[in-house]
């Protein structure tokens, strides 16, 4: 089975697009910074139908530094990684001028510099 990563899967885009890789005959490894149960009841319903598999894996991908070890251990844990959805993404509840510093770095790290260390760790061993 081939082992694809969506990012932000654990609602919305992400995990309709998890669960379609799934029922498509994918292992799927949904990160997000946390589970929920409609998370829950989708892992479960693909485990029922057998057609795939749907796996989370919580992880902060603000957290860039630990981006090479969470890749790594997901090879370790799946095999070879076969795809990468970058979902996951943060918005701005007002103004970009008027937000703190701090949001607008976490906002960058998040939406831009995750997926692009995501798509090169994922692609060079």
């Amino acid at each position: 089975m081939r082992n694809v990563i969506v990012t932000g899967g654990s609602r919305g885009l992400g995990l309709g697009i998890a669960r379609a890789l799934a029922h498509s005959g994918f292992q799927v490894i949904a990160i997000a910074r946390h589970e929920n149960d409609e998370l829950l009841a989708a892992i479960e319903q693909v485990t029922r139908q057998a057609q795939g598999a749907l796996h989370f894996q919580p992880f902060d991908l603000a957290d860039v530094a630990g981006i090479a070890g969470l890749v790594k251990s997901l090879r370790g844990a799946f095999g070879t990684l076969f795809g990468l959805v970058n979902n996951a993404g943060l918005g701005t509840g007002g103004i970009l001028a008027n937000m703190p510093a701090s949001e607008i770095e976490r906002m960058t790290r998040l939406n831009v510099v995750s997926p692009l260390m995501l798509a090169f760790i994922t692609r060079n061993p």
